[in-house]
C-alpha cells in the first residue's frame, strides 16, 4: 500500500494540471511555453545533476547495468517490431508515442520508492539513471527523427541528436562523471533548485492535455502501451536479473525502473518533434493507474 501511495501524488498532479487547463486558470493556449521551459530548462538541469553525481563503478554495479541494458534492448526490439506488423496500421506519430511510452521511465517515481523501501536503493537507482537515461533519450530521438513529419537522413538524425537539450544534458553529465569533475556546491545547488520543478511542471503539462472523453474510448494502442511497462518490461528484467544472479535489492530496483510509468518529458518531446502527444498522454495516465497495482504486487513477490 505504501508503494501505491508513493505513486498516487503523480496522478494527483496530473489531475491538478487538468483542472488548471479545464477551468481556464491557465488557458490551454498558455501551456506551450510552459512545455518549452520544461523541455529546454528544467529537465536538462535534472539530468546533468543526476548523471554527474552517479556512482558508475563496474565492480559494484556491472551485472545490474548489463541487465538494465539487456532489458532495454529487448523492450526496444519489441516496440520496433510493432511498426513492422501491417495489421496494426500504426501511423508514424502514433508509433513514436507508443515507442516512447514503452521505453521511457519516470526516475522520480523510482527514486522515491527506492529511498523508502530499499536499503542502499538510492545508489542503485543512480546507476540506473546514468546508464539508461542517455541511451533512452538517444534512442527516442532517433526514432522520432526517423519516423517524424519529414523523412530524415542520417545527417538530419545526427543534427537532431546534437541539438536536443536532453541528449546535450546527458552528454554533459557523463563528461563530468567520467572525467572525475566535481560540480561546485553553488552550481549543484542551482541545478537542484531548477530541477525540482521538472517533475511537477511536466506532469501538470500532461494533465493539461488530457481529454476525459478520449480516455473513456480505450483502443488497443492505449491498452498495449499501458501494459508494456508495468507488466512486460518488469517481467523481462526479473527474468534476466534472476538469470544473472543479481541480489534482491538490485532486482527490485530494476522492477522500480521498468514498472514505473513512463516519464512526463516524453509528452513534451512528442509535442516538440511531431509525435502523437495525445496518445502519449493516454498511455502515461493509464500506466500511472496500473503502477498503483503492479508495484505493490511486485514488492510482495520479490521482497
Amino acid at each position: 500500500m505504501s508503494l501505491a501511495l508513493s505513486i498516487l501524488p503523480l496522478l494527483m498532479i496530473i489531475v491538478f494540471g487538468y483542472g488548471l487547463a479545464k477551468s481556464g486558470i491557465i488557458p490551454r493556449s498558455s501551456w506551450s511555453p510552459i512545455e518549452t521551459l520544461s523541455f529546454r530548462g528544467l529537465i536538462p538541469a535534472t539530468l546533468v545533476l543526476a548523471i554527474a553525481q552517479s556512482d558508475l563503478s563496474l565492480e559494484r554495479f556491472g551485472g545490474f547495468g548489463i541487465t538494465l541494458v539487456g532489458t532495454l534492448v529487448v523492450l526496444t526490439g519489441a516496440a520496433l517490431a510493432l511498426r513492422l506488423l501491417p495489421q496494426t496500421k500504426l501511423g508514424n506519430p502514433a508509433f513514436t508515442s507508443l515507442f516512447q511510452g514503452s521505453i521511457r521511465w519516470n526516475a522520480f517515481v523510482a527514486l522515491a520508492a527506492a529511498e523508502q523501501f530499499l536499503d542502499g536503493g538510492l545508489a542503485v537507482m543512480a546507476v540506473a539513471i546514468a546508464v539508461l537515461i542517455p541511451m533512452i533519450n538517444i534512442t527516442c530521438i532517433v526514432v522520432l527523427a526517423s519516423f517524424g513529419p519529414s523523412k530524415a537522413s542520417v545527417g538530419k538524425v545526427l543534427s537532431t541528436l546534437m541539438r536536443n537539450p536532453l541528449v546535450q544534458a546527458c552528454a554533459v553529465g557523463l563528461t563530468l562523471n567520467i572525467g572525475g569533475f566535481s560540480l561546485p556546491l553553488a552550481v549543484a545547488d542551482t541545478l537542484d533548485m531548477i530541477g525540482r520543478g521538472a517533475l511537477g511542471v511536466g506532469l501538470m503539462a500532461v494533465g493539461a492535455g488530457i481529454s476525459l472523453r478520449r480516455l473513456q474510448r480505450l483502443d488497443w494502442r492505449v491498452c498495449l502501451g499501458a501494459f508494456m511497462r508495468p507488466v512486460v518490461a518488469s517481467s523481462v528484467f526479473v527474468g534476466l536479473g534472476m538469470w544473472m544472479g543479481l541480489p534482491p535489492v538490485q532486482i527490485f530496483a530494476g522492477v522500480l525502473v521498468f514498472a514505473a510509468p513512463a516519464a512526463a518529458n516524453g509528452y513534451i518531446v512528442a509535442k516538440q518533434m511531431g509525435g502523437d502527444a495525445d496518445l502519449y498522454v493516454d498511455i502515461l495516465t493509464w500506466q500511472v493507474v496500473l503502477s498503483l497495482v503492479a508495484l505493490p504486487l511486485w514488492a510482495h513477490v520479490l521482497l
